[in-house]
């Protein structure tokens, strides 16, 4: 029985090759962009799960009054996992992502990133990893020690055992292979590729250094309150004990609380900071509305279909055939509809992975997923929800046909399920609507920030990694020389690096005319608000004619003079916390501009050339202007010029405008998959109103004969036909607008400078939900209102 059945239905499916094409094709596209998405969720919610121990492994941090400091003192670790009963070991690391570093051996020399440039002999009793060669208890007893992931080993030392060589970091500080590190199972939230000990252990082991991310692991699970009430107590009795505090102090006279992150949140449900997971639910919100467009269409098409198997169902019936027998039937045909149209998404996506792991830069595979079984079994629910959502109500359709209406060869009554019909039509171009919306306004958004004024010039502007040396002591050197190449205008040097994926924006507390405020500090040279093109407001940039700007002369930002209340700063004093012998005089302030991408506000912030007396500020990076056409041959003499500087190191550059650009790229691409997202949904929303019309056209075929013959026009008919659909479009137009609203509305909330939603771009995309409408609807309503009437009324 179950066999005919399979017969029947493949035979069906082959000769409606047209309609079931249109139907397969569809739900295909539908279901290989949910299948994409769906491979990135599961990646994206996979990480730091590869091991279940990671469940009792947390994050600690620091925050001040909703100040969110990220980094903590160095001895926090071992002071927490010496005085805390239920912490069984405690890690301070300092990962430095993206930053990549020298490593030499006696034949090759590579940048890497993924350096985890502190890691002390507690790492692996907190994290699990695992080594390929080597023992776990040892590799990080030794202060020269170095373990190196498999990637890392392979390139440095090819398919030989790296163990006891010798590896040169940052072309001073020589380390010892001791082990190789297995690649974790799953992504991690922090990236370690090589880690090492800290060869300055001892000198920067003290509680006024916040360099370092501290991680504990306890012994038994509690509540995140909890937890962080008894951290704050261990480390309140710590602050009392070093400071000589008397019994009665109070908690709140301590500047610092400590709050948790659980590992295996941080990537995507952080407790302070930007979410990972934004972009995802996006997507995921997307490829459902577009799964759901497809699942429509697919019903709508099915319907229509039913009209011409009317006879069929009646001698099935008059045969013997059940409702339920017919139900079945009808199933068993979708399904294998649904089955091909999986086959054919299994194509597609693997046509689309590629591209899609390319541009958001994550490795997405299905076959190599750590998760296909899961994978595969979420696919196999959708399928079936899908059969039982778009198939159950033309199965149903079809089983209610009247044996006699239909073999006296009268018509199907077109009345019946019409409410439900138009209802999904109804969801279907409201999703169009949404979709068209979206593009609008978010290509609106990307277009604000690209064209927004950052209050800086970063056109010709050049961006090199350099050496501490090079940026610091031997920096007099380093700009002269520079500055002596033809094509040069402008050299400096800054701490915080416009156009980086990573700023470092934490504030401090600075003393102002008795009072204290949150202010950011970055420490720059001479030239750095002319290299950028930055505008003065009042007062003067720095100058080297001015030999006090080299000590205690700042200048500050449009945000902070508004947060200190300043109306004119000039001569003004500012002190630097924990620096109250030294105040700076304020001399300029400039305007305000943006050093991060548009989600982020400006910052106020203090610039110094040099603050080494109130705390050292590293890291950044050396600018130049360039200020010729001839590009090429201004950075082959740089280039040039560098290798005298730091000749183990090739220079590595970067322009700023492009960085800059770099900050949107997922904003880019995600308005790239909603363009794409839009158009297969406009398209499965055509196909389904030229089914539908040609349905309704079909049922009314000796309708639209009459009204012909007593003299209706082709406009007339292509009215009547047309004019129930332009009331649903208005319909979904409806719903869909306070949707848009509200989704648009939180995407935007995301930015801290934003366009503001206007009328008109809501008009604008109901204007083409219409126009789109009208094409499909009313080109096949003119084509049954010109069809000639002889032929449907020569049976009356």
């Amino acid at each position: 029985m179950i066999k005919n059945y399979i017969k029947i239905a493949w035979r069906n499916v082959v000769k409606n090759a047209m309609p079931s094409s249109i139907n397969i094709a569809g739900l295909a596209v539908g279901l290989a962009s949910f299948i994409v998405i769906l491979i990135y969720l599961n990646y994206e919610l996979s990480y730091d799960k590869w091991d279940p121990s990671l469940k009792k492994v947390y994050k600690v941090s620091f925050k001040e009054k909703g100040d969110v400091q990220p980094t903590t003192p160095a001895p926090l670790a071992y002071m927490l996992a010496h005085n805390h009963p239920n912490i069984e070991a405690a890690t301070c690391i300092q990962p430095d992502d993206d930053y990549q570093v020298l490593m030499a051996t006696a034949d090759k020399k590579i940048f890497q990133d993924g350096i985890v440039t502190v890691a002390d002999s507690s790492f692996f009793k907190v994290f699990p990893y695992q080594l390929a060669i080597g023992n776990v208890n040892m590799a990080l007893l030794a202060p020269d020690a170095i373990i190196l992931s498999q990637e890392v080993s392979q390139k440095l030392f090819g398919h030989s055992n790296p163990m006891g060589k010798t590896i040169k970091m940052f072309d001073q500080v020589n380390c010892v292979v001791t082990g190789v590190l297995k690649d974790a199972a799953t992504p991690t939230h922090f990236s370690a590729k090589v880690l090492m000990r800290d060869p300055w252990h001892k000198t920067n082991n003290f509680w006024g250094n916040y360099s370092f991310l501290t991680y504990i692991k306890l012994k038994h699970p509690v509540a995140d309150r909890q937890l962080e009430a008894s951290l704050n107590r261990v480390y309140f009795v710590d602050w009392m004990k070093r400071f000589g505090k008397p019994a009665n102090t109070k908690r709140s006279d301590l500047r610092n609380t400590i709050f948790t992150d659980k590992v295996g949140n941080i990537h995507n449900f952080p407790k302070y900071g930007a979410s990972n997971f934004k972009i995802t639910l996006v997507l995921l919100v997307l490829a459902i509305f577009l799964l759901i467009a497809s699942a429509i269409n697919f019903s709508n098409l099915t319907i229509v279909r039913a009209i011409t198997r009317a006879r069929e169902v009646g001698i099935r019936k008059v045969l013997g055939s059940t409702r339920w027998n017919i139900i079945f039937q009808s199933l068993l045909e979708i399904s294998i509809q649904c089955l091909i149209s999986l086959i054919l998404a299994s194509a597609l996506v693997s046509l689309l992975l590629p591209y899609f792991s390319n541009s958001f830069n994550v490795p997405l595979s299905f076959s190599g997923n750590e998760n296909a079984a899961s994978l595969c079994l979420q696919i196999a629910g959708i399928l079936v929800a899908i059969i039982l959502v778009s198939g159950l109500y033309p199965a149903l359709f079809l089983s209610n046909f009247r044996v006699a209406t239909v073999l006296k060869g009268d018509q199907v009554d077109g009345g019946k399920g019409v409410f439900f019909r138009n209802s999904l039509l109804v969801v279907q171009l409201t999703l169009s609507a949404l979709f068209i919306t979206g593009i609008v306004i978010i290509n609106r958004q990307l277009n604000y920030i690209q064209n927004k004024d950052l209050g800086l010039n970063p056109s010709q502007v050049v961006r090199i990694e350099a050496l501490q040396q090079s940026r610091e002591s031997n920096f007099s050197t380093v700009r002269n020389t520079l500055l002596a190449i033809p094509g040069v205008e402008y050299v400096s040097k800054t701490t915080s690096v416009p156009g980086s994926t990573n700023i470092d924006t934490n504030t401090a507390k600075f003393g102002f005319e008795g009072s204290k405020y949150r202010l950011n500090s970055v420490k720059i040279s001479a030239d750095f608000f002319k290299t950028l093109g930055i505008k003065l407001v009042e007062g003067r940039y720095f100058d080297d004619s001015y030999p006090e700007d080299l000590d205690n002369t700042a200048i500050i930002n449009e945000s902070a003079a508004k947060r200190m209340h300043i109306k004119y700063a000039i001569g003004k004093n500012i002190i630097f916390p924990y620096c109250d012998t030294l105040p700076y005089h304020i001399v300029g302030v400039v305007k305000d501009f943006n050093v991060q991408s548009l989600e982020n506000m400006i910052v106020p912030t203090i610039y110094s050339i040099s603050n080494q007396h109130c705390g050292f500020r590293s890291g950044g990076a050396i600018l130049i202007k360039l200020k010729t056409d001839s590009i090429k041959s201004s950075m082959a003499a740089i280039t040039a010029a560098w290798k005298k500087f730091e000749p183990a190191y090739p220079i590595r550059y970067s322009f700023l405008d492009q960085n800059f650009k770099n900050l949107y790229v997922t904003y880019h691409r995600l308005s790239t998959i909603i363009l794409f997202f839009s158009a297969i949904s406009v398209l499965i929303a055509v196909s389904g109103l030229f089914a539908l019309t040609s349905f309704l056209a079909q049922l009314r075929v000796k309708e639209i004969g009459v009204r012909k013959v007593l003299g209706a026009s082709v406009a007339n008919i292509t009215t009547l036909l047309s004019k129930d659909f332009v009331k649903l479009v208005i319909l979904s137009i409806v719903i869909a607008t306070p949707i848009a609203f509200w989704a648009l509305s939180k995407w935007l909330n995301d930015f801290a400078y934003r366009i503001s939603l206007q009328w008109w771009m809501f008009a604008l995309s109901g204007v083409l939900v219409v126009a789109i409408t009208l094409l499909t609807v009313g080109s096949q309503a003119m084509r049954s209102a010109m069809a000639n009437p002889v032929k449907s009324l020569r049976s009356e």
